[in-house]
């Protein structure tokens, strides 16, 4: 899953550059491959990958090489990150799969500057190079990086794993998901059929109360919120949001977190891809993928889910996220204009 940072960010060196993996990525990478990609001496993405079975080195090769040509990469740097083999120090872990991607990226006119390989992104880990004997160091300490005060100055947090940043999308309890099931099927029942610009205001106006609320959203306005997203024109130019001030945007994200976890099926998998959405333009790759599954397994087959995969997964520059957030947000103004046209009412 790829992730940037939204500024440049400078290192002093190589201990530092692998300390600061962790924020890159959003948490603690294990039993991970994670590759830098480099563009004028910096880091222009992170991507991460499970490590692979032998047999399925050549086509994690593969699949790696599409994005990284398609981001016209040119440099890449290859982190191993698990706990050390039994054949240590005669061999290190993965060895074969840094020389497999060696190789493949090469004759895709990729270099592969550096690769090294790490038991874990803690303090005081020893990492060691694999392609020149000698060449190791410690990490230090991530809390204190350039990176870290960068990220956590955007409001990011860093988790200690992937399973610890899935748990801030952990689904309600059952009981608590069918009774707002049953409130949707009464509501949609007994209404009308709603107009996108009145249902987008809806959403505008709990986007606006973020800031101030206290508590957990009520069940009536999760599974009205729930019924607006469904409409398509009203999710889609709720993408448009993510253009407006960060705080703001950040303020809408924390609504499409609360409105995963709380909404149910299959209407939950509408929020989710706009967290996936939100997350991913800012640079955070590990909540876009969460959200992803999310909206996945809410709607299996849904569409926006399968085309904000397939961006990710090619590595669509996180900037042309954003160009299309001012688009959808052209879109949205229209949208809520049109509200205020049919009502005669004046919004703010």
């Amino acid at each position: 899953m790829p992730t940037t940072l939204p500024k440049p960010v400078q290192v002093r060196d190589a201990g530092d550059l692998y300390a600061a993996i962790p924020h890159l990525m959003g948490f603690h990478p294990a039993d991970s491959l994670v590759v830098l990609v480099l563009k004028d001496q910096m880091v222009s993405m992170t991507m991460r990958v499970d490590l692979p079975r032998p047999r399925h080195r050549g086509t994690l090769a593969a699949q790696l090489e599409a994005p990284l040509r398609e981001q016209g990469a040119t440099e890449v740097m290859l982190v191993v990150v698990c706990a050390p083999s039994g054949h240590m120090p005669e061999e290190l872990p993965h060895e074969q799969l840094v020389s497999t991607l060696e190789r493949r990226l090469g004759g895709a006119g990729i270099d592969v500057v550096e690769a090294v390989w790490l038991p874990s992104c803690q303090k005081d880990a020893r990492w060691l190079c694999y392609f020149e004997v000698g060449c190791h160091g410690t990490l230090p300490d991530p809390q204190l990086s350039a990176v870290a005060a960068a990220s956590a100055h955007d409001g990011n947090v860093t988790f200690e794993s992937r399973a610890a940043l899935a748990a801030i999308a952990a689904l309600d309890p059952p009981d608590a998901l069918e009774r707002r099931s049953a409130l949707l099927d009464e509501l949609i029942t007994n209404s009308g059929e709603p107009h996108p610009g009145v249902e987008l205001h809806r959403v505008r106006d709990a986007i606006d109360a973020v800031e101030n609320r206290k508590g957990s959203l009520p069940d009536a306005e999760v599974v009205a919120l729930a019924r607006a997203l469904a409409v398509p024109e009203v999710r889609d130019a709720s993408l448009g949001f993510a253009a407006l001030s960060q705080p703001k945007a950040r303020q809408a994200e924390r609504l499409w977190l609360e409105l995963t976890r709380t909404c149910p099926a299959p209407e939950r998998a509408e929020p989710a891809c706009l967290l996936a959405f939100y997350a991913y333009q800012r640079g955070d790759g590990g909540l876009a993928s969460i959200a992803l599954d999310a909206a996945e397994e809410a709607c299996p087959g849904h569409t926006l889910a399968k085309l904000l995969r397939a961006a990710i997964s090619a590595a669509f520059p996180p900037d042309e996220m954003k160009a299309l957030a001012r688009k959808y947000l052209a879109d949205a103004r229209r949208l809520l204009r049109s509200a205020q046209s049919s009502s005669g009412r004046s919004h703010s």
